[in-house]
Formats: structure tokens, sequence, C-alpha cells
């Protein structure tokens, strides 16, 4: 299973998560086009701040190498804008947005750069690489972006065809970012490195909340697997301390309804938030916290 966070990328969660519509998974490449400030810090400062309602999955910094992560890749993040009733921020099982800490002309140690093409790109590697773990195919749909100008791919083309994207191509949006970008796909591809996040089974949780707490109290993985689960409950604020014991008792039910109900877990209502893990409350939890959920 590939990692929903970016193996070396800080992470700095901005929660706000939403479920994709499914589909050919694709990247879209943006630039931050800020005209008084160029770094790092200063855009990680708006997206986590003030800009968090346009934040995008990875932040770039191509000088340095630097890279930021505000939403796991299972989840939509907020830096399009839809084209009528397609959701494009939702399209394919991922839509992953990766904003360049770029503008077009900056200086930086007295030399000035025209596109992203002409920077050091450092870090590109480590990106693309993790793209092609989520299953993102090389190549542009819509051909690779040339110019700072408009380019938009047919609605049927971004619904349908899987890989790379330029902002400026999307239907619905009017941006012209990220202008010429470098071979995003000049190394060879780099096998998917395996996750070293603890797996959690929905099947070992469920059968421990749905029967006797005890039944599966004498089995390590069981346990050990309820122990995460009620630990991010517990970050969470939904249960206390002293039932974090590796039995999935009542409290550890009740609490888990509390999380399917929340926004964050997601939003639930009536019996489906009966406390009994289902697989994509499991999974949003698990991103938030650091594992990863198995069948």
């Amino acid at each position: 299973m590939a990692d929903l966070w970016m193996p070396g990328a800080a992470r700095h969660s901005v929660g706000n998560a939403g479920a994709m519509d499914g589909g050919p998974s694709r990247a879209v490449w943006h630039i931050t086009s800020n005209a008084k400030d160029w770094t790092l810090k200063n855009e990680l400062g708006w997206f986590t701040g003030g800009g968090a309602s346009v934040a995008p999955h990875l932040l770039w910094e191509p000088f340095t190498g630097e890279i930021a992560q505000f939403f796991p890749a299972n989840s939509r993040s907020l830096s399009l804008q839809n084209a009528g009733g397609v959701r494009t921020n939702r399209t394919g099982t991922h839509c992953i947005q990766i904003e360049t800490v770029f503008t077009q002309g900056e200086t930086v140690n007295g030399k000035r750069y025209a596109t992203v093409r002409d920077t050091p790109c450092k870090g590109l590697d480590e990106i693309v690489a993790w793209l092609r773990s989520l299953g993102i195919p090389d190549g542009w749909p819509g051909g690779a972006p040339t110019a700072f100008t408009r380019d938009t791919v047919s609605l049927d083309t971004w619904l349908h065809d899987g890989g790379h994207y330029g902002h400026n191509q999307i239907p619905g949006n009017s941006h012209v970012d990220p202008g010429p970008m470098p071979n995003l796909f000049a190394s060879t591809p780099t096998p998917a490195k395996p996750s070293t996040a603890p797996k959690v089974s929905l099947g070992h949780v469920t059968y421990a909340a749905k029967h006797d707490p005890t039944a599966a109290q004498g089995h390590a993985t069981y346990r050990a697997e309820v122990l995460l689960v009620e630990k991010a409950l517990k970050a969470e604020g939904f249960l206390s301390s002293q039932y974090v014991d590796g039995s999935f008792g009542t409290l550890t039910v009740t609490a888990y309804a509390r999380w399917q109900r929340s926004p964050a877990g997601g939003g639930y209502v009536g019996t489906a938030a009966d406390g009994i893990p289902g697989k994509a409350s499991l999974q949003r939890l698990g991103a938030k916290h650091g594992f990863t959920v198995t069948d």
C-alpha cells in the first residue's frame, strides 16, 4: 500500500479531509505566484492559516527541495475551482495538487528565473516517485505546459485520463500556471517503498467491536491493533486514557461512534454511526494518526 503522506515531507495537516469520487489518478501542478514573498516559510504560513481553504496536497520549494504536505493522498485538496457540476478537486482516486513556491521572473541569489524549468528542481524526483507509487501514470494527457496561457482540456479528457495536468488545463479554472515545466519523467521509475506505517485489519477491529471484548483480548495482534485505534480516538478527544487498554469495549464503541459523527470522521448519522468501524471512517482515522488499514 502506498504512503498517504509522502515520505520526507513535513506533515502540516489542515484537517477538513474529503473523499474522492474515484477514477483514474492524476496530479495537478501549480505555482504560488506571489509578487511579495518567494519563501516556503511565507507560503506555509498562508496555507496553514488564512489560505487553508485553498490548500493543495504538497507545497514544494524547488531551490531547497523542502516539501510540506497538508492533506493525505486519499483526500481531496482545495486548489481547484469546480467545472459546473464536476467537483474537480475530487476527480479520480487521487488528484494530487502540487503548489511550487515560484513566481515567474523571480530573482534568487542575484539570478532571474523565468520558469520552474529553469530552477534547480531539488526534490522533484522524490515527488514524482511518490506520485508513481499512488498509481499516477507518467505523461500529460493535454500535453506538457509550454507557456503561461490557458490550454484547457476537454471535460471528457479530465474525467477519464489519468496523468499530469497543469492548472492552466483544468476545465472550470481560469489560471495560467504553472508555465513551462521540467521533464518530470526523465528518471527511471522508482519502485514504491513499502510502507513502514503500522497496519490495522478492518476485520480484526470489527470483530473486536462486535463481540465480547474479551474474545479478542487474548490475541496479541488484535490487542495491538485495537490499541492503535484507541490511541487515535484519545488523540481526537473522544476516549479517556484509562480506557486505552486494547479492549474494544462499550466505551470504545461509544468513542468510535463520536468519531464517525464528527466531520473529520465522515459526518455519519443514524445507524451509520453505530461505533462499529467501517473502512472509510477507519481509513480517515489512520490517515490522521499514522496507521494504514487492510481488509
